[in-house]
């Protein structure tokens, strides 16, 4: 069953998406860099700004915000699971295979909401101990955040535990 898509015009959403069986497809730098490449190439392309970011080896999340046609979230997740699935299929030598299984998305619409999943997705390695040093992991946004983001932001959004925070995450 497909999940229902809410999409409303400047709206900031969290997507994550999730690789078949919850296997370990994109296990290696080059699969994870590639993957970032295409994700921030197809939002460029389709006017949406990421905010946050963690690509691990079964999963992604991303924290964006839409353009005035939010509905084409769609297309954007249909090109980047197309993409970035012929891009694992070739290096693994795996014509054919099936990568992705599904994508959820939430339209955040409280602040709170907004700051909590913000910690959510620049801690995500940590939560999934992929790091035991999250500054150093190059596929996620915490470095950028902290090497940009306003101390009042980052403060705001560090005091936030989201250790109940409802977010598809089962990998």
């Amino acid at each position: 069953h497909n999940p229902p898509h809410l999409f409303k015009p400047n709206a900031t959403y969290m997507v994550t998406g999730g690789i078949l069986y919850k296997q370990n497809i994109m296990d290696t730098d080059e699969k994870k860099a590639y993957f970032c490449k295409i994700l921030f190439n197809l939002a460029e392309k389709f006017d949406w700004q990421i905010l946050a970011w963690a690509v691990l080896n079964n999963h992604y999340h991303f924290i964006g915000c839409s353009p005035e046609r939010a509905d084409t979230l769609k297309e954007f997740i249909r090109e980047l699971h197309s993409l970035t699935a012929r891009f694992f299929n070739q290096v693994d030598e795996k014509t054919g295979r099936k990568v992705w299984f599904n994508y959820w998305d939430t339209c955040i619409t409280y602040e709170s909401s907004y700051l909590v999943r913000l910690h959510y997705v620049n801690h995500n390695p940590l939560k999934h101990k992929i790091v035991d040093e999250i500054m150093e992991y190059p596929f996620c946004s915490y470095r950028w955040f902290m090497l940009n983001a306003d101390k009042d932001l980052q403060k705001k959004v560090f005091s936030q535990k989201y250790d109940r925070v409802k977010v598809y995450d089962d990998f």
